[in-house]
């Protein structure tokens, strides 16, 4: 980021300071509007509140940046990759790749075989 860039973040406006000194930290993570120490090197500028009206049909391509809240439907077919954030209720089915590490916690119901390895 250089000097008087801007950013959105958290409904906010964020100006990235115009200080030679302060405006360096713009592109370090701890001095983003989201860091702990982001007034040393950025100014709330404005509020944004709203978006875009929706079109009346769906675009052929993904947008490039995701929604805020989830939709309230689920998509047609599941996605390639794994979502970053687990659900809130196990599946009724198991993985069908197991995870790389144990869990915390033991299992509620013991596997028919034992495990080849400690």
């Amino acid at each position: 980021y250089v000097p008087g860039t801007r950013v959105s973040y958290n409904n906010y406006v964020f100006e990235c300071k115009s200080d030679i000194h302060y405006s360096k930290f713009c592109k370090q993570a701890a001095y983003s509007p989201s860091g702990i120490y982001w007034s040393l090197a950025w100014n709330k500028i404005a509020w944004c509140e709203g978006t875009m009206a929706p079109t009346s049909t769906p675009s052929a391509e993904p947008s490039l940046t995701p929604s805020a809240a989830p939709s309230l439907e689920p998509s047609v077919s599941p996605s390639d990759e794994p979502s970053l954030k687990p659900s809130a209720s196990p599946s009724d089915e198991p993985s069908l790749k197991p995870s790389a590490a144990p869990s915390d916690e033991p299992s509620l119901k013991p596997s028919a075989e034992p495990s080849l390895e400690p």
